[in-house]
């Protein structure tokens, strides 16, 4: 035979067989996996390049989708127990610049059920979130007891320092529990300095103002990245000089933790700690920054609330140093104040009911975001109650 014949011979088998190759990978895509587990992490890993690496050229401001694990549930009988809006009492201000926080008073609903927040989990290693590189993290509670997380807790470590954007419940002695996570730290995708990045070791930190929070919980990844620059912008100009670590500039984490942000953070928190010492009755608080009510958070014990305050104070803090502008503040008054919350639960209610993290209610209007998260093991009772303005 020809070594012309030969030569076309050979190239003909090679490229039948690219072919057939490209054949069998087009057809496996769409193929059903025999492991349903491995199907969705299939799935988790496609959505990972959208998270890592350098920003995306193009517009990521979508619903991500939902756990499937999730279903609709009846919204009229999901609710439990709760300390309605119209029966608050409300105690201050207590003030600190152009930072106002008002204290919610009321009855305890969780029956003395002992619950464990994510901070608490992760600094005693009872609680592990694991690292995936995508929208979904993992979660183990090796405790025996009930693990809360908050939506807007910050979680640092990993790949990429994330958000998770909902109040879930987890289980006691629960393991390798799904968790949607947001980024906030645009760009990086590899472990940072000498942190472990299979794993996030603290949560020390929750998102602060009202717009990060707001397009957190419509999971809008796009506009978290953007509130988090101009955060970071806004920080600056009232910290006195650039608020991001060599590290990682887009980092909102160490962003919070930078030292310009933290000298100045403290004079809020030194001022207004001491406002929740000795209340017993205190279940939640709301801030208000430049004589406008920004958020609310109510929660079903005393107990949580004190063991949260800390951190929520610091956040409201921050929010308050981004948006400190000069000229005098007016404070509205507590009246003006329940008569916003009492608002927010004339909103258009819908339900969402996973396996481990109860049941989730929002109510909307024009002004407000109110989230309701319902225990399951205390009869539904509300456990967290979220207003955000909008």
């Amino acid at each position: 035979m020809r070594p012309q014949k030969i030569a076309l011979l050979v190239a003909s088998t090679v490229t039948a067989l690219f072919v057939a190759a490209v054949g069998i990978v087009a057809i496996a895509e769409f193929w059903p996996a025999a492991d349903p587990q491995q199907a969705r992490r299939n799935r988790e890993e496609q959505v990972a390049f959208q998270f890592n690496g350098a920003a995306p050229v193009f517009d990521l401001d979508f619903p991500i989708e939902a756990d499937p694990i999730a279903a609709p549930v009846d919204v009229h009988q999901a609710r439990g127990a709760v300390v309605a809006a119209n029966d608050y009492v409300l105690s201050g201000p207590v003030t600190h610049g152009n930072l106002a926080i008002f204290l919610i008073h009321g009855e305890d609903k969780l029956n003395g059920q002992k619950i464990m927040t994510l901070q608490d989990g992760l600094a005693q290693g009872l609680a592990v979130v694991h690292e995936t590189r995508g929208s979904q993290l993992r979660i183990d509670n090796r405790s025996n007891a009930v693990l809360f997380i908050q939506g807007g807790d910050i979680v640092k470590g990993g790949t990429q320092d994330r958000t998770l954007p909902f109040d879930m419940l987890i289980a006691a002695n629960t393991n390798n529990v799904p968790l949607q996570a947001l980024c906030v730290e645009e760009g990086r995708s590899a472990p940072r300095g000498d942190e472990v990045s299979t794993s996030f070791q603290t949560s020390t930190e929750q998102l602060p103002g009202r717009k990060l929070r707001l397009a957190a919980a419509g999971q809008q990844q796009g506009q978290v990245w953007a509130n988090v620059r101009s955060l970071q912008q806004n920080l600056a100009r009232n910290a006195g000089g650039t608020v991001q670590a060599n590290q990682s500039a887009t980092s909102l984490q160490l962003t919070l933790e930078h030292g310009r942000v933290q000298a100045n953070v403290q004079k809020y928190v030194a001022q207004l700690a001491g406002a929740a010492d000795g209340k017993k009755d205190a279940i939640g608080y709301v801030a208000v920054v430049n004589g406008r009510v920004q958020s609310a958070d109510v929660y079903g014990s005393s107990a949580l609330f004190q063991s949260l305050w800390p951190k929520l104070l610091k956040a409201s803090a921050v929010d308050a140093l981004a948006e400190r502008q000069p000229g005098v503040v007016t404070t509205p008054t507590a009246k003006e104040v329940q008569t916003f919350l009492t608002a927010a639960e004339a909103g258009q209610r819908t339900g969402v009911q996973g396996a481990n993290r109860g049941v989730s209610l929002r109510h909307e209007t024009a002004q407000h975001l109110l989230i309701e998260t319902c225990d399951p093991a205390q009869s539904n009772a509300v456990l967290h109650r979220s207003v955000i303005a909008k």
